[in-house]
């Protein structure tokens, strides 16, 4: 029986992509749903085949697949009606550079039946650059530039690889504000990126690609709460007398060390131990100065999903 996709408005379905022999990077048996209004991130180390899926799933590199489908067309089939409701902006977008922002924008317009070179301008924060040449601009502004010609159409569904490549705080959080105006509008958008905590801090879901396969799709905290890796519960009393058995006693903790005034417990379950550790205070009657909890970061997760998708290797 031929797979299902994950809602029956799925925007992007893709069932077992694989690049052809001799393809590099090599992707294996990808298979993803992307919902519409979604801001879904893939993320994995350089050489992953993180650019080569994202091209895949637009068309622009070939691949083997039982069904691939983005906002209801085969990208290599029809690729005129899809460019209509997609934007693709790559991390290395080539413009001609001698022409200006404003010429740029009005080129990549002439593509679409339904285009808006001044919203795009004024999204981007292009206005006060707009007459300048493209090779005069540093780099985070070309960037902008890219993104810019990508959303000129307002489309269904961005692709957009590595979208803060260069970008300094201010036009990150531009990029991050935009994507999420563009999800709160219904609009879909397919991340290709380095970054796990901005993945983590911006995305909907999360797909771990390692070797050109799947190592994981999830929402970001619940890729967290997958890991199996210990936390920490720290804190502080006036007098750090506590004797370090009884902490080791405690519910799920595997050690047990002081650090100066400050008592480090290594934990399976963080919040387990905490409560342990507040009762245990409070039979001693001793109050906590300070007291925190160190939970799981998407990058501790990501190397422990990779060292596992090394050993299935």
């Amino acid at each position: 029986m031929a797979a299902e996709p994950l809602a029956l408005d799925t925007i992007v379905f893709a069932r077992g992509l694989t690049t052809p022999p001799g393809v590099k990077p090599e992707l294996s048996g990808i298979s993803l749903d992307v919902l519409p209004g979604e801001i879904f991130s893939i993320v994995g180390r350089a050489g992953s085949g993180k650019t080569t899926l994202l091209e895949a799933l637009i068309g622009m590199r070939p691949a083997l697949r039982d069904t691939l489908q983005v906002c209801g067309h085969d990208p290599r089939r029809v690729p005129e009606a899809l460019r209509q409701r997609i934007g693709v902006a790559l991390a290395h977008a080539e413009f001609e550079r001698k022409i200006t922002v404003e010429e740029a924008l009005r080129l990549a317009a002439g593509f679409y039946d339904r285009s808006d070179p001044q919203r795009a301008l004024a999204q981007l924060r292009l206005e006060p650059v707009r007459h300048r040449q493209i090779e005069s601009l540093p780099a985070p502004m070309r960037q902008r530039v890219s993104l810019a010609a990508a959303l000129i159409n307002d489309p269904a569904v961005l692709f957009a690889d590595e979208p803060t490549h260069e970008m300094d705080p201010e036009g990150t959080r531009l990029v991050f504000d935009l994507l999420r105006e563009r999800r709160d509008r219904g609009r879909t958008s397919v991340i290709a990126t380095n970054h796990l905590e901005e993945a983590a801090r911006l995305s909907d879901r999360i797909a771990v690609l390692e070797r050109g396969r799947l190592v994981a799709v999830d929402t970001p905290a619940a890729l967290i709460r997958r890991s199996r890796a210990p936390v920490r519960v720290t804190f502080e009393v006036t007098k750090p007398d506590v004797p370090l058995d009884a902490l080791l006693a405690l519910d799920a903790v595997i050690d047990a060390r002081l650090d100066r005034t400050t008592y480090v417990l290594t934990s399976r379950d963080g919040h387990a131990t905490l409560r342990a550790v507040l009762r245990m205070l409070d039979r001693l009657q001793l109050r906590p100065l300070a007291v925190g909890l160190r939970q799981q970061a998407l990058e501790d997760v990501f190397f422990e999903m990779i060292a596992a998708g090394e050993a299935d290797a």
